[in-house]
This record gives C-alpha cells, sequence and structure tokens, in this order.
C-alpha cells in the first residue's frame, strides 16, 4: 500500500474572504484548493492553529458566523479530504488534482446531511440553540429574549414550521408576513438575520436545511434610524433649567441625563456607579453591557452634579446617585423635557414594504436614556473632539460600530464650511497688502495699533 504524504493549510482569502484549505502533495508539486463554505473575520482568526478564535462572532458583509460553526465546517472538511486520500492509499495510487477534487465532493456527497436522520423537531432544535449559546457567548437576558421574540415571530407566520417545510420559497413567505403585519424593513431584517444565524447553527449540527433558506437576502430598503440627541446649547439649557420645587423629581431626572451626556455612560452604569469609582478629574467604570473597563474624564458640568449627590441620605449605600428604575427615569425625562421646551421636531423616515414613512414628533415626546449617550458623542464632535478621544470614552472599538450614534451638527457643519470664508478673506487681504508701497503699509500698521 502506497501512502501519499500530503499537508493541508486552512486560511482566509482576503479577497472574498472565504475561508479555504489548500491541499499539497508529491513534494508540493501538485496542489488543489477547497472552499470550506463560510466566511470568517481575519481579526478574529488564528494563523498559528489556523482557526476561528473560540466565542468570537464574524460578521462578514451581511453575514453572521459563529467561530463554533466555521471550526466545524473546518473539521469536517478536513476529514473529507482525509478519507478521499485513504481511499487512494487503499488501491496504491497517487491521486492527481482531479482525481482527489472529484474524490472529496463524492465523499462530501455520501457524507451529506442530507442523508443523516432527522431526531429532532425544529422546536427541540431552537431550544438547544439556546441553552448551547447562552452558555457558549454569555448572552445576556436582552439577546435570549430577542432569539425567542424571532422564533415565535417565525411560529406565528405558519404554526405547522418544520426542518422540511422551511425552504425558500417559506422565507418569502415570511417576510411578507412581517409586511402585512406591519413591522418595519429594519426590524424585518433583524429577525430574519437572526432566523439565518439559528439554521447554520442547525446545519452545523448535521441536520438538512434546504437550498437556498440561508443564502436567501431579505432585498427590502432600509434607510438609517434618525439619531436623536441635544445640541450644545439646548444641552447646556436643559442643564440651567430651573424646575418648580414641587417637580424636584423631575430636576433629578435631568440631573441623571445630563450626566450621562458629559460621560457618555448607560443608564445600567450610571445606576451601577459607585463613590469609590470617581476620582478628582475622572472616573473608572468597568461597563455592565460590554465588561470594557473604561477611564472618563469629568467635565466641570459633571462636577457639579456629582456635588448635588455626594453623600446624601437618599442615596445607596456605596453609589453615587439615586437612580429610579429605567422606565420610571424615561417617565419623568418627558416631563421634564416638555417643561424646559425642548419641543424641537424630529421626522421619522422608515419603509414597511415598499411604503415609505415619515412621522413628526418633538423631542420631548421621545427623548429617552440613550439619548445621552448619543448627545455625548454628538456635542463632542461638534466641538472638535476627535473621533478617537470620544470612542475611548465610549468604549466603541471601531468606526463602524460608532457610526449610528454620529450625526454631523448644524454648528459642526457650520464651523466648517466657514473656512471657506475664512480663507477667501485671508487671500482678499494679502492682495491688497501686496498691492500697497511702504507709506501705505505704514498707515495701515498705525491704524491697526491705534
Amino acid at each position: 500500500m502506497i501512502q501519499t504524504n500530503y499537508s493541508t493549510r486552512v486560511y482566509i482569502d482576503n479577497r472574498v474572504p472565504y475561508v479555504m484549505i489548500r491541499v499539497q502533495w508529491m513534494k508540493k508539486t501538485r496542489q488543489v484548493y477547497f472552499s470550506v463554505g463560510c466566511k470568517a473575520d481575519t481579526a478574529k482568526w488564528d494563523a498559528t492553529t489556523q482557526r476561528a478564535h473560540l466565542n468570537t462572532t464574524h460578521k462578514v458583509g451581511e453575514e453572521t458566523f459563529s467561530a463554533r460553526f466555521i471550526n466545524s465546517k473546518i473539521e469536517h472538511k478536513l476529514e473529507m479530504i482525509k478519507v478521499s486520500f485513504t481511499q487512494f492509499d487503499l488501491k496504491s495510487e497517487i491521486p492527481t488534482v482531479e482525481q482527489i477534487r472529484a474524490a472529496v465532493e463524492e465523499v462530501e456527497e455520501e457524507n451529506s446531511p442530507k442523508k443523516a436522520k432527522v431526531n429532532k423537531t425544529l422546536t427541540e432544535l431552537f431550544e438547544d440553540y439556546l441553552n448551547v449559546c447562552s452558555d457558549e457567548r454569555n448572552w445576556s437576558a436582552a439577546v435570549h429574549y430577542k432569539y425567542q421574540q424571532a422564533w415565535n415571530q417565525l411560529n406565528a407566520s405558519d404554526p405547522n414550521i418544520s426542518l422540511e417545510t422551511l425552504t425558500k420559497e417559506r422565507m418569502v413567505n415570511l417576510k411578507n408576513w412581517y409586511v402585512e403585519n406591519g413591522y418595519r424593513n429594519v426590524t424585518i431584517t433583524k429577525q430574519i438575520k437572526m432566523l439565518k444565524t439559528f439554521l447554520r447553527w442547525v446545519k452545523a449540527e448535521g441536520y438538512y436545511i434546504a437550498p437556498g433558506v440561508i443564502e436567501y437576502k431579505v432585498n427590502l430598503k432600509v434607510i438609517p434610524k434618525t439619531v436623536t440627541f441635544l445640541k450644545y446649547h439646548e444641552l447646556i439649557h436643559f442643564m440651567d433649567f430651573k424646575f418648580p420645587p414641587e417637580k424636584n423629581y423631575l430636576a433629578r431626572a435631568r440631573d441623571m441625563f445630563c450626566f450621562m451626556s458629559f460621560t457618555s455612560l448607560r443608564y445600567s452604569d450610571l445606576k451601577a456607579l459607585r463613590r469609590s469609582s470617581v476620582y478628582t478629574d475622572h472616573i473608572d467604570v468597568c461597563t455592565q453591557k460590554t465588561s470594557d473597563s473604561l477611564h472618563i474624564p469629568l467635565v466641570e458640568q459633571a462636577k457639579l452634579i456629582m456635588a448635588r449627590y455626594w453623600g446624601t441620605a437618599d442615596t445607596r449605600d456605596g453609589f453615587l446617585f439615586p437612580v429610579p428604575s429605567n422606565q420610571k427615569l424615561n417617565q419623568y425625562l418627558k416631563e421634564a423635557a416638555k417643561l424646559a421646551g425642548l419641543d424641537r421636531e424630529i421626522v421619522q423616515t422608515y419603509f414597511t414594504g415598499s411604503k415609505r414613512n415619515d412621522v413628526p414628533y418633538k423631542f420631548c415626546d421621545q427623548i429617552s436614556c440613550h439619548d445621552a449617550r448619543r448627545t455625548f458623542v454628538c456635542v463632542s464632535l461638534a466641538l472638535g473632539i476627535p473621533a478617537n478621544i470620544v470612542m475611548s470614552c465610549t468604549g466603541h472599538k471601531d468606526f463602524e460600530s460608532m457610526k449610528p450614534y454620529i450625526e454631523v451638527a448644524d454648528e459642526t457643519q457650520k464651523k466648517q464650511m466657514s473656512k471657506w470664508n475664512v480663507q477667501g478673506l485671508k487671500t482678499d487681504i494679502i492682495n491688497r497688502l501686496d498691492g500697497m508701497n511702504t507709506e501705505q503699509l505704514i498707515k495701515v500698521l498705525q491704524a491697526v495699533v491705534s
């Protein structure tokens, strides 16, 4: 029996970026390439182990793959290559490139998940998915709820849904069900994306998924949501606004909002903020949502707010602020913003199917805690603070993740565009000075000094 010595290398083809396997044998004179069938993020790839980093999620374009899925696909493909070479070894043959490619395809067909026995229902698989991924990826209750919501909507559209009936046509029907029930396109796109992530996991478990289901694209028009935030003058006005004594609870809600606007904190981090995390000119926090360790400088306005609550009797033991529930705080903020006159009109545009919807509303009617974080980002950028400094305070890892919060304020546009006027004025002055003689220049200088 002849044993063919071959080597493999798993890598990401940056042009695609699909995960590929290169196979070489006969002293590297013969080589063939195989696609693993999924994509991966190069930033989350370990070139030494030739695998995706454990417990990572790879978002490539509109597709999302878990490390578990990617690595299982790699292992499966490598096993199919090994089996194919073994078949030729048993026949004492050294395969050509065409032969090994055909052999791998044949072995994969024989071991296709389509031939595997389906021993769990789609409902049972979904329950397994929630349990496994909750542990592997440390899902929060909010993420768990979102997947459960997507699952409930799928069942609402078809109570008898199963692996056998889940086809590309069924995905189209699901999209139409969402549209008919008034869901916005952005919501439809997100929900179907989550469903496809679950189905990729199902496929990796060895179950058959009909062709075109995972590849299905919604192709609905989605426009970015209008970013709501307070402009600098609105924030300062809100900060200084005097509420009647009987509305002291609104002053507290305002203080909580403004402090978040000056520090970029989320509601969860504000509620958990302890006096021990506060220093003379900064605060150190480990965020509740992402566990990021942030060092946030304190501006004077934030210090003024802290001084009002430092060590007061109504703060919880060790905590800095007496923060109400998220729901209550949002309720108070709407009342406070209305009283303070923050009634700037905003138009929210969205699509349901092909129908465009333009919904006008006043800022005070929609204000919430998270608008404070957006205010921090937008006002900081409007004041000319570099984006990388802003990101160091918010904890955003890259510009893409920060993008939804960025809104170019009117003040920023005016400030930047005014450079045209300033430059034109400078040029005009220089040209006039160049045309003056010494006597004229002395007169201009004397006029400026006087």
